[in-house]
């Protein structure tokens, strides 16, 4: 079985990282690395396929990302809603697909909340226009039903993180409440010496029935379905 995705974050910084990608066998891979121009020529040497997550400061220099364009890999821009409000419009007014961590913990959820007065992330990034384009959440533990309405409404792509969001101390992923709405659910890994999408797969599983305190909540079949952005 091959993932849809992978989503590498902070963690490309030398060869070794995407030689280690590129034993894995993935569909796609989605790549942040703080130096763009290295990873697209590790992405070339090692043949990955799929896209790169631009710095958000990278992305407002409008030389380097017509550079970068030409290089033919797909991409989206890295926000952090907490970044001063300058940065997030100037952002927001490239109309360019985004990527952002949201929900992995309740304390930047409230953090985000306090800043925007009281507002949802999802009504945040709503309001700052990145659900008119493709978007992409990494976390999700925390989303509720309201959050997830206004996602699924934008067909937003939800990426989880299974082990390292738990070693993190983080709870674990309601896929009984991600299965009611329109998101679109991807799996992702980072934080780990091994990429190995089995044993996330499995963590998945086993900590999604743990949640229900119920052994049969979901099987392993469901959370490949899940994943590949199938409904249950």
């Amino acid at each position: 079985m091959q993932s849809i995705s992978c989503n590498k974050f902070f963690l490309a910084r030398d060869e070794k990282d995407f030689l280690k990608i590129s034993k894995s066998t993935f569909k796609q891979v989605a790549c942040f690395c703080d130096d763009v121009f290295f990873a697209v020529e590790m992405l070339k040497k090692y043949s990955l396929q799929g896209s790169l997550i631009l710095p958000s400061r990278f992305a407002l220099d409008q030389r380097k990302l017509e550079k970068f364009k030409r290089s033919g890999f797909k991409f989206s821009v890295f926000v952090d809603l907490l970044d001063d409000d300058e940065a997030l419009n100037r952002v927001s007014l490239l109309k360019l697909p985004t990527t952002t961590l949201l929900y992995e913990n309740l304390t930047r959820t409230g953090q985000i909340s306090q800043k925007f007065g009281g507002k949802m992330p999802a009504q945040v990034l709503e309001d700052l226009g990145f659900l008119d384009r493709e978007c992409q959440i990494v976390g999700g533990m925390y989303a509720d039903k309201d959050d997830l309405q206004i996602l699924g409404e934008n067909n937003v792509e939800i990426t989880v993180c299974p082990r390292a969001f738990a070693e993190k101390g983080a709870t674990f992923v309601n896929l009984k409440l991600l299965a009611k709405y329109p998101v679109k659910l991807s799996l992702g890994t980072y934080d780990f010496p091994e990429i190995d999408m089995d044993k996330e797969l499995e963590f998945l599983r086993l900590t999604s029935c743990a949640l229900f305190e119920d052994p049969f909540a979901v099987t392993l079949k469901e959370v490949k379905k899940l994943t590949q952005g199938e409904k249950i």
